[in-house]
């Protein structure tokens, strides 16, 4: 029996944290800011992570992806964090449940469908309840249609990044 949080899954978890944190910095270098709604390149090793590390790993890569990336960066931005917490959490969580159970990319647009569908409830939460400002819970299909080269991105890479982690970490992750 293996350790679910073996020293393996824990570094491979860390390594993904961190494309997490300098990938939107390259899309912003090489775009601008407004490139990062655009491709949303912060999912990207959050639904790997998921797929390859099962829903506990995931989920806490969701979390300290964008929690650090704010801390350290400034982006997301503070207002947009807690959504994005939310999201992101949900992407990593999701991904690595469908994932023990359906092929890779069922499990990636299962857990996209999902993600969304947790931050269009975030931002009803957080409007209505909280009373916080934040956009209306009906600006996620804006965010889908502007996002769509990035669910396309990640739709193309990231069942590739898991087969050749799998392949590159020989024993299983």
């Amino acid at each position: 029996m293996t350790n679910k949080f073996s020293t393996r899954r824990l570094c491979t978890a860390a390594f993904l944290v961190a494309v997490g944190l300098i990938l939107p910095q390259i899309f912003h270098m090489v775009g601008g800011k407004a490139v990062g709604s655009v491709f949303s390149p912060m999912h990207l090793p959050v639904l790997v992570s998921g797929l390859l590390l099962g829903p506990a790993l995931g989920a806490a890569v969701g979390f300290l992806t964008p929690l650090l990336s704010a801390l350290a960066t400034g982006m997301p931005p503070m207002a947009i964090l807690p959504f994005m917490l939310c999201e992101l959490t949900a992407y990593g969580a999701v991904s690595g449940v469908l994932a023990r159970k359906f092929p890779l990319y069922p499990s990636l647009i299962g857990a996209q469908v999902a993600g969304r569908v947790v931050y269009a409830a975030a931002l009803f939460v957080g409007g209505t309840v909280f009373g916080m400002q934040c956009a209306a819970p009906a600006s996620v299909l804006t965010s889908i249609v502007t996002g769509l080269p990035g669910i396309v991105l990640q739709l193309a890479l990231a069942p590739a990044v898991v087969l050749l982690l799998h392949k590159a970490l020989p024993e299983s992750v």
